[in-house]
């Protein structure tokens, strides 16, 4: 399970760049953070799942991202756009602003879901 939601934080980081929508995500990874069901993906369920995301690729459980935690779900050029600070480390800040950009970018109509 913790790889699944990893890799859909990470598919979801990368669809956002190349203007995928979350209509080509697997249907059951899909359902697995559309918590209503209803097809769409609100932001708030996508906030609950990149917060899951998050905790689940923490392997220290210190509050931030390492290059070795993120290795398997995302590319050097991701991780490196993510760590705003350039320390190496994806903070949880960094982290959220990140997905935040990412959801806002996805959402193409504004309408504040994802189809």
């Amino acid at each position: 399970m913790k790889h699944t939601f990893a890799f859909i934080a990470a598919l979801t980081l990368a669809s956002a760049a190349t203007g995928e929508t979350v209509a080509e995500l697997h249907e059951a990874e899909l359902k697995a953070i559309d918590a209503n069901n209803d097809g769409f993906l609100s932001k708030d369920e996508f906030n609950a799942f990149s917060d899951y995301a998050f905790q689940e690729m923490d392997d220290d459980k210190n509050g931030t991202l390492g290059q070795d935690e993120t290795k398997p779900f995302l590319d050097i050029k991701q991780f490196q756009s993510t760590d705003r600070n350039g320390d190496s480390l994806i903070s949880r800040a960094e982290y959220d602003a990140q997905m935040s950009a990412d959801f806002d970018a996805a959402d193409q109509d504004g309408n504040g879901q994802l189809d």
